[in-house]
């Protein structure tokens, strides 16, 4: 997952897809559902953990 995708995600979960659409210039929401957002299940845990503990969640 790249930078923008590591963001898009966390807005999106944060406050929703709008937001994260928004954050990435996308005109469809779907775009960035599509490219970018990861759905919770296919982030490894592990990684999950370290994200949380650098971005204090």
């Amino acid at each position: 997952m790249t930078n923008s995708g590591t963001a898009a995600t966390l807005i999106e979960r944060a406050a929703g897809i709008t937001l994260a659409s928004r954050l990435l210039g996308h005109a469809n929401e779907q775009t960035t559902r599509n490219s970018y957002v990861v759905t919770a299940d296919l982030v490894d845990p592990v990684t999950a953990e370290i994200l949380d503990a650098v971005l204090g969640g």
